[in-house]
């Protein structure tokens, strides 16, 4: 994911208590901008209203979201981002059902390279990478899609 993460990865395995704060800090400054509507609407650019991915519906969403899923301590933030480096309590390899997966090419957060790796350790697994999709319109244009497939694998 970049030189800066494998320091933040660093500082995660070293001094969790650091990792913790520093993370804390970012995360209470990205609430701020993240809880406006309009920021998202911005932050989509030539995109903001061009699909349904985009719509200010969703902004409005996002906005919320970041503003009472999360608060401004990131502490689920920091769950999420935890849950990335520490081990899941499970092996991969021991899933027995149906797995499907859907990750856009044109998303970098977190990279292909990660759902691929995911991809290749899970039995089972129906992976889908559309070359003109990232993190934001990924599951707005696959829902119908994933819905098809759990019907048919239900």
């Amino acid at each position: 994911m970049g030189e800066g993460f494998r320091e933040e990865i660093r500082v995660f395995f070293e001094d969790p208590g650091r990792a913790r704060a520093d993370f804390q800090a970012q995360a209470g400054e990205f609430a701020e901008l993240a809880s406006s509507a309009a920021w998202w609407m911005d932050r989509w650019g030539d995109r903001a209203g061009a699909d349904g991915a985009h719509t200010q519906e969703w902004a409005d969403y996002l906005a919320l979201c970041n503003r009472d899923g999360y608060g401004a301590d990131g502490e689920g933030w920091w769950e999420d981002w935890a849950a990335s480096f520490l081990p899941w309590g499970f092996d991969l390899a021991a899933i027995q059902a149906p797995v499907i997966l859907w990750h856009g090419e044109q998303d970098t957060s977190p990279p292909p390279a990660h759902s691929r790796w995911l991809a290749e350790h899970v039995p089972h697994v129906t992976a889908h990478f559309p070359a003109d999709e990232d993190h934001t319109n990924v599951e707005e244009n696959n829902r119908s899609s994933a819905f098809a497939w759990l019907k048919a694998h239900l």
